[in-house]
């Protein structure tokens, strides 16, 4: 398979758009995202531990991918086994997830009632005081929890669109999945050693992640794909000069 899926600069408005308020946020309070990023994105490649995994990385942001994103699917993945409890709990159990949404929204909810004058009256300057004294203000919570709520509900509805109990299964799908849409190609061997350097076992190879690909693939693309899509236009708008 080759060709790239990256889309034109101009066709994505809506994403650029997205960015340039993200970036001018961070530069009112000081941080130029510009800078951040890449910084940040080559920390995490030196987080890998061995020289191939990194050499790996390398290959694969010089055949097109951008390090930052790519970085962040890393971070994903290195953090995929500590959520898949999580996940498995939220996916299978649905008595589970719907009194966890439920608890959820009611103390949302609750908050809005007791407080709603003092979000109705927030501003950035007051969220800032909050988090200089390391608390979050009445809107921030609230937001959180919905946000929680729409995290529970969507990792359901993944599971039952694509048949994915494995929170790990759907991360090895979005490393392949951004890989080829930013390079033309899957690169089984450069992602199958990042995989199997996080994930294990260590002599995971490219014809392990063939395999897998075969086997998997088309099910999670066939529902997932919009996410990698996102995160390929990101990176068209991300590393556009500004």
């Amino acid at each position: 398979m080759t060709g790239t899926d990256k889309p034109k600069i101009e066709d994505l408005a809506d994403e650029q758009a997205l960015w340039n308020t993200y970036r001018e946020l961070r530069r009112r309070r000081g941080i130029n995202v510009d800078q951040l990023f890449p910084e940040w994105a080559a920390e995490e490649t030196q987080k890998l531990a061995s020289p191939g995994a990194r050499e790996d990385f390398a290959e694969l942001c010089k055949g097109g991918c951008l390090p930052q994103v790519l970085a962040a699917i890393i971070v994903l993945l290195r953090f995929s086994p500590l959520l898949e409890r999580f996940w498995a709990e939220m996916v299978g159990s649905p008595d589970n997830r719907q009194k966890a949404t439920r608890t959820l929204e009611k103390a949302a909810s609750t908050l809005e009632d007791l407080f709603g004058g003092f979000i109705a009256s927030e501003d950035e300057n007051q969220r800032a005081e909050f988090r200089k004294i390391g608390r979050l203000s009445f809107s921030s919570v609230v937001s959180e929890l919905r946000f929680y709520i729409k995290f529970i509900n969507a990792a359901e509805r993944i599971s039952a669109d694509t048949g994915s109990h494995s929170l790990q299964e759907v991360c090895k799908y979005l490393l392949s999945s951004y890989v080829r849409r930013m390079t033309g190609r899957f690169h089984d061997r450069n992602v199958s050693a990042l995989i199997g350097e996080i994930y294990g076992p260590s002599d995971y190879e490219e014809v392990a992640q063939r395999m897998w690909r075969k086997r998997n693939y088309q099910r999670l693309d066939k529902h997932l794909s919009f996410i990698p899509s996102f995160l390929v236009a990101m990176s068209v708008v991300i590393s556009h000069p500004a």
